[in-house]
């Protein structure tokens, strides 16, 4: 099996026969990929190949080292059937996790589990080539550590920041630069299948899938670092809009009264008010007012940048002032959480990133926020949760891009 370059296989492959057979496998590596150890009988269920064929192609995958025999299922009546998984090298997903000011990397196998150490590394985000460059050559190094073949990494996907269109390739906000899109420009540097992904979209479709269990098929997720971002989640599918924009809530002007200037350039931003920029503005106040709190004294012995991080620590710790911005912000985060519960009807919206590990503190006045300005009808069916992957949920988020789209994108190739 060739998984990079599937059309090199095609190639020199003789006959529609060869080429079916082919895609066949492909469906099977992807319900193995998507669905975890399976048996044969569900797959022919699933992927809609009779089940000889599931049968004659497993032996098939099986020799030639992509699946492996992963015990025995429940018994249905009678003999017990054979599970079968992805064998833990038959490929591999890198993940680049990128904020403003950091990249994350990982490696991971088609299993989901990590196959070598991640890595953080500073990098300011821009549109010079030469950041661009740098990162490339970060990634590059990590892949050479790992020592990972590199025709076993098929694909890497990125969760990054900015408004970015997932669908064209670009970044409008970021490694925007030259005539090419970064699709164009990374796909050209790596030679291999490369996904690209908003952020908080990445980070909602990470917790979608690989967060706690879960029946919901609507599904929003607000994460809170520096910024704010939406992931909107529908029927089950990650909801990327017609140009792939699609959950810039926070640059909406809910808050037009508060002379609050956003990054964006309008007055008013749900941005401007409750993200991790916002409580910084609010905390460097608070300092100012109280030079000898808890926040002030932390921010001594951190010799560096105050973050939002570091102001969930101070509350955490029992800092007055900074449970009051953690509590303002929450309110007003509640406030633009309700006019989407009003649009979208959720069944379940979970709250997470750096400002979330505050956790009852930002919570409970979002909570309060959704009691006084959603209707009660609306809400009542919409559950409020933490994220549940933690530090992990951007590389992860990665990940699912890839776990999304991959063999979506070959299949339809290959049909």
């Amino acid at each position: 099996m060739h998984l990079i370059n599937p059309q090199a296989v095609i190639d020199k492959m003789d006959g529609v026969v060869e080429i079916k057979s082919y895609l066949n496998k492909i469906k099977i590596i992807k319900n193995l990929y998507l669905k975890g150890a399976n048996t044969a009988s569900e797959i022919c269920s699933e992927v809609g190949i009779s089940l000889p064929t599931v049968n004659a192609l497993l032996g098939d995958l099986m020799n030639s080292g992509e699946v492996i025999k992963h015990g025995r299922a429940e018994s249905q009546g009678g003999r017990k059937p054979d599970l079968y998984r992805l064998a833990e090298d038959a490929f591999y997903v890198l993940s680049v996790d990128l904020s403003r000011f950091q990249v994350n990397l990982a490696l991971y196998s088609c299993n989901q589990s990590l196959a070598a150490s991640k890595e953080s590394h500073k990098i300011t985000l821009n549109n010079e080539k030469e950041t661009f460059d740098k990162l490339c050559d970060i990634i590059d190094e990590y892949l050479v550590k790992t020592g990972i073949p590199s025709e076993k990494i098929i694909a890497i996907g990125f969760s990054m920041p900015g408004l970015l269109d997932s669908i064209g390739g670009v970044n409008y906000t970021y490694l925007k630069f030259g005539k090419k899109s970064l699709l164009e420009n990374l796909e050209e540097r790596f030679s291999k299948k490369i996904f690209l992904e908003n952020d908080a979209r990445a980070m909602t479709l990470a917790e979608f899938k690989f967060g706690s269990e879960h029946s919901h098929k609507n599904v929003l997720g607000i994460f809170v670092g520096w910024g704010i971002g939406l992931g909107i989640i529908i029927d089950g599918k990650i909801y990327q809009g017609a140009s792939g924009f699609a959950g810039e809530f926070s640059h909406s002007p809910i808050f037009e009264s508060r002379d609050v200037t956003c990054t964006c350039g309008k007055k008013g931003c749900l941005e401007s008010v409750a993200s991790g920029t916002a409580i910084v503005k609010m905390a460097e106040e608070a300092i100012k007012l109280d030079p000898d709190s808890i926040l002030a004294r932390m921010v001594r012995d951190h010799q560096g940048e105050l973050e939002p991080a570091l102001v969930v620590e101070a509350a955490l710790a029992g800092d007055q002032r900074a449970i009051t911005i953690l509590s303002e912000a929450g309110l007003d985060l509640g406030r633009g959480i309700s006019i989407l519960i009003q649009l979208l009807n959720p069944e379940l919206i979970i709250i997470g990133g750096s400002v979330a590990e505050a956790n009852q503190y930002l919570i409970t006045p979002i909570q309060q926020a959704l009691n006084i300005y959603s209707m009660a009808k609306s809400r009542e069916k919409s559950q409020l949760a933490l994220y549940q992957l933690g530090e992990d949920v951007g590389l992860l988020g990665g990940v699912a891009v890839v776990n999304e789209k991959l063999f979506e994108d070959l299949i339809n190739r290959l049909s």
